[in-house]
C-alpha cells in the first residue's frame, strides 16, 4: 500500500488524504485513487472539482463510497516515469454560506513504466472501453420523448391516414433505398467539407472517415466492420475479389488511423490527403457493376454501357 498523508485540506472543516494501492504501475493502466475525508458536521456539500484530467494524468471516472466520505478517483496517464500527481481539488459548501470554498489532497508522485512494444504485433488498445452505469434520470429523456412521438404520431395517423384510407385507399409507401457507395461518397463529401484536419481534429478525421467506410462494408458485403479490429476486417475483405484492387490502399488506410486513434501517431498533411483518397478508392472500387445488356438484332452497334461515380 502506498499512502501519502502529509498534506491536508487548507480548511478546518475538511481533511482529504489520497492513497493508492501499490507503487508501480504500467503505463496506460487503471489507477485507483483513494480519497478519505474527515469532514465536520458545517458541511452542506462536497464533491471533486475535476473535469477531465489532474496534472498529467486523465480523468476515468469518479465514484463517492454511498453517504461515506470515501470517493475512488480512476486516472490513467500516457507518460512513463515518476509522474506528479498533483493535490486533487474539492469543492464545498457551509451550511448557510452559498459561498463555495475549495480544499485539496495531498500530492505524491507514481512510478509508470513503459510497455514492451513489438513492431510486428497486432495494434490494439491498452485498456477496453469503460462503460458507464445507466442510471434512471439517463433514461427519463428518452421516455418522455418517446411518449410525445407517440402521441404525435397517433394524432397524426388518426386525423390524417385513417381518414384517407375511408376515403381514397391507403396508398402505398414508397421507400426509396440509396445504394451503399453513393452514401459512402456523400458522408465522405461531408467530411471533406468540415476540414476536421486543417483545424487541428486529427483524431476525428481519421475515425469519422473509417468508420464510413466500414459502414459501407458492413452494407455492401454483410458484415459486422464497425465492431471488428483491422486485422479481422483485412481477413474478410481478402475473400472479396474487389479488394484486391485496392488492397495496398485499403491496408495502409486502415493501419494509419489505428496509429492515429490507439497510439498517437502524427501523420503530415500529406497522409491525411492520402487517407482520404483511399477512402474514396476503396468505396469506388467496389461499385456494383452495371450489367450490360445487349441488343437483339440490329445493324447498329451497341452502345458501350459505363458507370461514373463521383
Amino acid at each position: 500500500m502506498m499512502a501519502c498523508c502529509a498534506s491536508a485540506a487548507s480548511s478546518q472543516n475538511v481533511q482529504l488524504t489520497a492513497k493508492i494501492n501499490g507503487d508501480t504501475f504500467r503505463l496506460g493502466d487503471w489507477i485507483d485513487v483513494h480519497v478519505d475525508g474527515r469532514i465536520s458536521n458545517s458541511i452542506d456539500t462536497i464533491a471533486p472539482a475535476v473535469k477531465d484530467s489532474i496534472g498529467s494524468f486523465e480523468l476515468v471516472s469518479a465514484t463517492r463510497d454511498g453517504a461515506n466520505t470515501t470517493w475512488t478517483l480512476r486516472v490513467t496517464s500516457t507518460d512513463s516515469g515518476r509522474v506528479f500527481l498533483p493535490p486533487i481539488p474539492f469543492a464545498y459548501k457551509v451550511k448557510g454560506d452559498t459561498a463555495t470554498r475549495m480544499a485539496y489532497t495531498n500530492s505524491f508522485f507514481i512510478s509508470l513504466t513503459g510497455l514492451a512494444i513489438n513492431p510486428q504485433g497486432e495494434i490494439k488498445d491498452i485498456k477496453p472501453p469503460l462503460w458507464a452505469p445507466w442510471l434512471f434520470e439517463d433514461f427519463m429523456p428518452y421516455v418522455l420523448g418517446v411518449l410525445i412521438i407517440a402521441a404525435i404520431a397517433g394524432a397524426f395517423y388518426y386525423f390524417y391516414w385513417r381518414k384517407r384510407k375511408l376515403k381514397a385507399g391507403a396508398e402505398e409507401e414508397v421507400k426509396i433505398i440509396i445504394p451503399p457507395h453513393r452514401e459512402a461518397l456523400s458522408a465522405l463529401r461531408l467530411v471533406e467539407e468540415k476540414k476536421l484536419w486543417q483545424q487541428g481534429y486529427i483524431k476525428e478525421y481519421y475515425t469519422e472517415t473509417t468508420e464510413i467506410v466500414r459502414r459501407f462494408f458492413e452494407k455492401r458485403w454483410n458484415i459486422v466492420a464497425l465492431e471488428m479490429t483491422t486485422d479481422e476486417i483485412l481477413d474478410q475483405m481478402k475473400h472479396v475479389p474487389e479488394s484486391l484492387t485496392v488492397w495496398k490502399e485499403m491496408e495502409t488506410f486502415f493501419r494509419t488511423a489505428d496509429m492515429v486513434k490507439f497510439a498517437k501517431g502524427q501523420p503530415t498533411p500529406s497522409d491525411h490527403e492520402n487517407e482520404m483518397r483511399f477512402a474514396y478508392d476503396i468505396v469506388r472500387a467496389m461499385v456494383p457493376k452495371t450489367p450490360v445488356v445487349e441488343p437483339e438484332q440490329s445493324n447498329q452497334p451497341a452502345q458501350e454501357a459505363t458507370t461514373n461515380v463521383r
